[in-house]
């Protein structure tokens, strides 16, 4: 049963998935048909967590900060607790947890395909002491070994390249190698082009 229901929300999630990434693509002024035939070939992973009440919610967090790597997550939570990093101002905003609505975050692929034209937000779970809170997060990349390059239609001498091209598997092994606690420093930041060292 529950395998069944969670391959029938899986399908239904790719195909909102699909219809998101093409928009956002149409957005740029590129035609998506190329990103989506890769897209459709690509990963996918789902996760079902689960917050209970904490006690003493300000002493922890659900997740720690982070930033997705793949192109697009799409979430559906049963109650507030997701919270995204506001650049400007230098603080955590909760995000709503609107009734049949879902979240969606761009991902550090697509960002470095937007030439950061699209951001990969910094975002955490925090916890609360009231009530039990669920979330399921699809996340979306191309397959491991397929390079995700920034769209040449974003490239000119006015606006050069940002990003290195990336793949899930550089991803995976930049995990198992490095400490980012320690560090402090993500997959994605290492993936932009530093200028001044130039």
């Amino acid at each position: 049963m529950y395998r069944e229901k969670m391959g029938k929300f899986s399908e239904e999630f790719k195909r909102v998935s699909l219809d998101v990434i093409s928009a956002v693509v149409e957005s740029l002024g590129i035609n998506p048909t190329n990103l989506i035939e890769k897209f459709k070939e690509g990963m996918d992973v789902v996760t079902v967590n689960c917050y209970p009440p904490c006690p003493q919610p300000e002493l922890a967090l659900g997740l720690p900060p982070h930033t997705d790597f793949g192109c697009l997550t799409i979430l559906h939570q049963s109650d507030h607790g997701l919270e995204i990093y506001d650049e400007e101002d230098k603080i955590w905003k909760a995000v709503p947890a609107v009734p049949g609505a879902l979240q969606v975050n761009i991902g550090d692929q697509f960002e470095g395909y937007s030439n950061g034209l699209y951001k990969s937000v910094l975002h955490r779970a925090t916890l609360n002491n009231v009530k039990t809170r669920v979330s399921i997060a699809v996340l979306y990349s191309l397959a491991v070994d397929e390079q995700v390059h920034t769209a040449e239609e974003l490239i000119d001498d006015e606006h050069p390249r940002k990003y290195k091209p990336s793949c899930l598997r550089e991803f995976l092994n930049f995990l198992s190698q490095t400490d980012v606690a320690s560090t402090g420093k993500s997959y994605g930041q290492t993936l932009k082009i530093d200028f001044e060292e130039k």
